[in-house]
């Protein structure tokens, strides 16, 4: 058995949310009474004190050479902590951490980059501190260059690069170096789908190398298909670890329950804020494929989406739009609309309720989202529920972001004589010239 290449044991990282000096004027006076005698306090690194509160509090976990571990949870929960704490940005109140052989972090966007200097020069000096020698920077400059697709920008200043150009050439740089242990933050939301399919499969080539990876991540499916093993942390402590595929059944559990109790208080909110509108959306929910109020739904599976309106007056032909959420990135991924799929649902009043009928569940487990929306054709909407969250877990696999439904079929292959080309008159005349004179 091979030793770890990284240990993280039994680590405690606290914060402090109230004094920050921000200003020399606030920070002398400060010192000062901590340098006075009855400023000194000696305090137990394990007690919390006046507004401090527990970044990582006891974390622990140890990876082998070529072994990837996710590190998932919602924001706060010390997920970008762990990264810092083990690329020696902070240091642990409590515990011990090491990482051995050469270690690459994409951490921040553009982290290590000097605004006022060039594509080119912060290639090379990002190398430098990532521990590459010049001769190795310039050998793999082009490459880096191309993978990050900044060339006709490459002598342009960083500061004048958009975030999404400064994460492909930061990613560029920390890919190429040959690290031993690669850590990645959720920086690579910022690029586009493109370069984010080039990480992933750089990502994969990396990890079938040898290299050992640190992953931390809101796109679970990413997670999902590059760790073998996840962490999930909340508040700074452990959950749940193990298998990625059993984190993230916990993880889908662990939100639903906190979805609930978000949408019945943000429903409350707009029934109030849209009560003069012709129609008012009083709510709406899932129901799994037995008919029954779910908030965790599996791949494979049928989904309702019941939408409970009232109509204080008759009102004509009316339109309810869904437009389905990824809810981590607040990305359109697809739209449900009445009157474009030619669903008449005639004037309605009074209470009510309508049911969007999806036959199969296709898409990556995620956390999503439904905006429900109802209106008038001439694009006038009269009420909205901005939000109605909902998990996708799997039971179904579906290897990438979707899958659409499909079939197999064998065409029959039928056996025919392949047709002769006619001889032209001029051929045959030639052929039964040629036959007289060999008679001859």
């Amino acid at each position: 058995m091979s030793d770890p290449v990284v240990i993280f044991d039994h680590v405690f990282k606290k914060f402090s949310r109230g004094e920050q000096h921000t200003s020399l004027r606030d920070f002398i006076p400060a010192m000062a009474a901590r340098l006075m005698p009855w400023g000194k306090k000696k305090s137990d690194p394990l007690t919390l004190a006046g507004e401090e509160f527990w970044a990582v509090k006891d974390v622990s976990f140890e990876l082998k050479k070529g072994q990837s571990l996710g590190i998932i949870g919602p924001n706060g929960s010390g997920k970008s902590t762990t990264l810092k704490l083990l690329s020696g940005i902070l240091r642990p109140d409590q515990g011990r951490y090491s990482v051995k052989g050469r270690l690459s972090a994409l951490i921040e966007v553009g982290a290590g980059f000097h605004p006022d200097l060039t594509g080119r020069e912060n290639v090379f000096l990002n190398g430098c501190i990532l521990g590459m020698s010049r001769k190795e920077v310039a050998a793999k400059f082009n490459e880096i260059v191309e993978f990050a697709g900044v060339q006709e920008f490459i002598d342009t200043p960083v500061k004048r690069y958009s975030s999404g150009m400064a994460v492909r050439l930061g990613f560029a740089v920390a890919a190429h170096i040959d690290p031993d242990v690669l850590l990645v933050d959720e920086v690579l939301a910022v690029g586009d789908m493109e370069f984010r399919q080039r990480c992933h499969a750089r990502m994969e080539r990396m990890r079938k190398n040898g290299v050992t990876m640190i992953l931390v991540s809101h796109n679970l499916n990413e997670v999902r298909n590059l760790c073998e093993n996840t962490i999930m942390l909340f508040k700074g402590e452990v959950l749940e670890t193990g298998p990625t595929q059993k984190v993230l059944e916990k993880y889908y559990n662990t939100i639903a329950g906190r979805i609930k109790g978000e949408q019945d208080r943000e429903s409350a909110k707009y029934r109030m804020a849209n009560a003069d509108s012709p129609v008012v959306l009083h709510g709406a929910h899932f129901l799994d494929d037995q008919g029954q109020p779910a908030e965790t739904l599996m791949t494979g599976r049928p989904m309702t989406l019941r939408i409970k309106y009232e109509a204080k007056q008759r009102v004509e032909r009316p339109v309810f739009r869904v437009e389905l959420m990824w809810a981590t990135d607040d990305f359109l991924a697809a739209t449900f609309n009445t009157a474009h799929d030619g669903y008449d649902l005639g004037p309605i009043e009074g209470v009510g309720h309508l049911d969007l009928c999806v036959s199969e569940l296709l898409v990556e487990p995620n956390v999503f989202a439904m905006r429900v929306s109802v209106g008038d054709s001439e694009g006038h909407v009269w009420d909205r529920i901005p939000r109605v969250r909902f998990v996708i877990a799997e039971e179904k696999p579906i290897p990438g972001v979707f899958s659409l439904p499909h079939g197999w079929a064998q065409p029959t292959v039928v056996d025919e004589e392949p047709a002769q080309p006619a001889a032209d008159n001029g051929s045959a005349a030639k052929g039964a010239s040629a036959a007289q004179g060999a008679a001859a």
